[in-house]
């Protein structure tokens, strides 16, 4: 029998945070966004009860606060993004992960939350699946360390798939982002050595093969950039027999959701604020049923972008 994954209480450290060296908790702290002083006090205790021993405490307070929490809001993703990483079910910790990306997509945790997703991907042996949110991360989180992580996790994946020269091609992205000292730095001086094993001709076609769909997504990136955010449609504008959609995000503001909106357009998702009032709901597409609207969501994934099926009200 083939035995999942598991995450146990304890020193707070994950068991896939030993199996794919992710950072650890202390680490985390102090790369932590800025939240209200009581929200950070009390995820210093759930970490303190953990530590203790004391996981059913430490369950109690993050439920608490997450139930308490604004929504959409920086606070909202530090909790669950502790919750996830404190978790004692891989299951629990995946979905609080999502549920972070979905509900809360520019906070400064969204990151982290999508490079524990791929890292999961990486450990059930699925590194395809794990490059889209790797991929995404050196998309939407340009700052250089994230960037480079990204890019080595990219690397990573081919390699798995013993794909050594598109690997090197990422590792090279990698560099150029500026790999951080410290383990990062050395995983990638060693997959470096490898590399220089590989066929130059072989690393080469790689590289070509990777610009080519690059240059065919900046042109359809020019042409929708130069389209505006398609207004919030009024009720009347909602397809007759539409009951399904796929949410990605929901935000306290318009304008939060408005950027959302406009960023998957210059990715080609054509997606659409529902509300008025907050929370206000970025989805995409109109559906008549749940299948139709599962077949949506499975394409949004294979795009790295992840969501839930919402049912449309009238």
């Amino acid at each position: 029998m083939i035995r999942r994954p598991t995450m146990r209480w304890g020193r707070a450290t994950l068991v896939i945070g030993l199996v794919c060296g992710v950072t650890q908790p202390a680490a985390l702290a102090a790369q932590a966004p800025v939240v209200s002083p009581s929200v950070d006090r009390a995820i210093a205790r759930a970490r303190a009860a953990v530590d203790a021993g004391d996981g059913a405490e430490a369950r109690a307070v993050l439920d608490s606060l997450e139930k308490a929490a604004p929504v959409a809001s920086n606070d909202l993703a530090e909790i669950l993004f502790w919750r996830a990483t404190l978790s004692e079910r891989l299951s629990d910790a995946e979905r609080d992960w999502k549920r972070l990306v979905i509900d809360v997509p520019l906070a400064p945790r969204a990151s982290d939350a999508l490079l524990r997703l791929g890292e999961l991907e990486m450990l059930r042996g699925h590194p395809a699946g794990a490059r889209t949110y790797f991929a995404r991360v050196a998309r939407e989180f340009p700052a250089a360390s994230t960037r480079a992580r990204s890019q080595l996790w990219i690397a990573k994946s081919y390699v798995a798939q013993r794909d050594l020269p598109r690997a090197c091609v990422a590792l090279a992205d990698a560099s150029a982002a500026g790999m951080p000292d410290g383990e990062l730095k050395l995983q990638a001086e060693e997959m470096g050595r490898q590399c220089a094993t590989v066929d130059r001709t072989l690393i080469a076609k790689a590289m070509s093969d990777s610009v080519a769909p690059a240059i065919a997504s900046a042109k359809v990136v020019g042409s929708d950039a130069a389209k505006p955010a398609k207004p919030t449609p009024k009720l009347a504008d909602v397809p007759k027999g539409a009951r399904f959609s796929v949410q990605l995000a929901a935000f306290d503001t318009a304008e939060e959701a408005e950027r959302l909106v406009k960023r998957l357009r210059t990715r080609g998702i054509e997606a659409r604020i529902d509300g008025t009032a907050k929370p206000f709901r970025v989805r995409v597409g109109y559906f008549d049923t749940r299948a139709a609207a599962k077949a949506e969501q499975a394409k949004l994934k294979q795009r790295g972008q992840s969501g839930y099926i919402a049912e449309i009200t009238k």
